[in-house]
């Protein structure tokens, strides 16, 4: 056991992680003709391992925040139920990273991963822009879900006003973690 921890600890150490924890991520889940259904997240964290492109974030349901305190009422107790979920997660893999050759422009980058909701887990294929400025690395992206490949129910009633479809879009800036 001691060995297994002492090799864990040299590579959590040798390895060159970068962190943020105001991650922004943005969703929108509106149909034409109807009242907007967005919202967002600024505190999502996210870490990103340079030395293997493996990147993970965890975020707060409950942080996500509408311009309606009832539709926010309605997206935390009866769609994402924050009480029983109270967070998702992201495990992935940034295909051909590396940190030697960003730079100041962005570079556009496949992840593969697996996105969890509601308990949910489902492989996610994206493309992100990624780019180096300073010691800091920005990654942003965008992609979609089916709320029904998350057990996530619409009422009947409401239906007609929310996408089946909801884009999500997700800006990181990362620090090297000290």
């Amino acid at each position: 056991m001691f060995l297994f921890t002492l090799i864990f600890c040299q590579q959590v150490l040798l390895s060159q992680q970068f962190y943020t924890d105001k991650g922004v991520i943005k969703f929108d889940g509106s149909k034409a003709a109807f009242e907007p259904i967005k919202a967002s997240n600024n505190n999502t964290v996210s870490i990103i391992d340079s030395s293997t492109g493996q990147i993970a974030a965890v975020i707060l349901i409950s942080d996500f925040d509408f311009r309606l305190g009832l539709m926010q009422e309605h997206f935390n107790e009866n769609y994402l139920e924050s009480n029983v979920y109270p967070k998702s997660t992201f495990e992935g893999q940034i295909k051909n990273f590396s940190l030697k050759e960003l730079n100041q422009d962005f570079k556009e980058h496949e992840i593969e991963g697996v996105l969890t909701i509601k308990g949910v887990n489902n492989d996610i294929i994206t493309k992100a822009k990624i780019r180096k400025i300073d010691e800091k690395i920005e990654l942003s992206s965008g992609f979609s879900v089916m709320l029904s490949d998350y057990k996530v129910k619409i009422p009947k009633i409401v239906f007609k006003k929310i996408d089946e479809e909801v884009k999500i879009n997700l800006n990181f800036v990362y620090e090297r973690k000290q």
